[in-house]
């Protein structure tokens, strides 16, 4: 019994595969091509978001740059009182 790659379905055996948790074995290369094709960040995989999920993903992002560069002018702006 050979296992299949999960995305070519291809025979995988020595060291040119791999397990992909919870999905089967797979080529290093195919899981690499299929990551490389995936709108995916930090295990979030971004297309699987519905509409509504994604634009408030996107105020999240938002809101945070915000934070941040008010963070830097502020840092910036300071003077230091003797």
């Amino acid at each position: 019994m050979s296992l299949k790659c999960i995305f070519c379905k291809k025979p995988v055996f020595g060291g040119t595969g791999m397990t992909v948790p919870k999905q089967g074995p797979a080529h290093l290369v195919c899981f690499q091509a299929d990551q490389a094709l995936r709108r995916t960040f930090q295990h979030l995989d971004i297309s699987a978001l519905n509409d509504e999920e994604l634009l408030e993903l996107k105020e999240l992002v938002l809101a945070e740059e915000n934070f941040r560069s008010r963070d830097e002018r502020d840092k910036s702006s300071d003077i230091e009182l003797f």
